[in-house]
């Protein structure tokens, strides 16, 4: 009697296993890195009216041939946009868009002197099939070409795939 319940409880094991196969299925991704030098002459105004309160906004389209169908359909894309926090020492860092940049302006008073006002100035940027447009906007509502007119911005662009 102890055969039989050792060989029955062996022999279900065997047609277990030998009846099943394993398959390994890699799932991974890859990711694209692209980087953008954007100077001053290359932003486009909206067509928006030069209001407060109106749509008034830069941007600035760049194609991008990796953000395809899959990348549309299953990947993400990330953009950074490069912000010097210290140019005495030329310091900087990555900021994830969206990002409000602190544009320093000064302004003239009344009485003859200037005051330095901070300005925030929203950085976004949308993304579809082969292209990825930046956009500069002055929360305000105002014309946002003071941040645009001043300096060539740095915007890294992560596109990731499934493989």
């Amino acid at each position: 009697m102890k055969l039989k319940h050792i060989i029955l409880p062996i022999m279900a094991a065997f047609l277990l296993f030998t009846g099943c196969t394993k398959e390994e299925v890699y799932y991974g991704s890859q990711i694209q890195t692209y980087q953008f030098n954007i100077n001053p002459a290359q932003w486009i105004r909206s067509e928006g009216a030069n209001l407060p309160g109106a749509n008034n906004y830069l941007y600035c389209s760049v194609d991008i041939p990796g953000i395809d169908g899959n990348v549309f359909e299953n990947g993400t894309v990330q953009a950074y946009v490069w912000n010097v926090y210290d140019g005495q020492n030329n310091l900087g860092a990555w900021n994830t868009l969206p990002f409000i940049y602190p544009l320093e302006i000064y302004v003239n008073n009344d009485d003859g002197t200037q005051s330095l006002v901070v300005v925030p100035e929203n950085l976004r940027f949308e993304w579809e099939l082969g292209k990825v447009t930046f956009i500069i906007q002055d929360l305000d509502g105002y014309d946002p070409l003071a941040l645009a007119d001043g300096q060539t911005l740095s915007f890294k662009v992560c596109v990731t795939r499934n493989m």
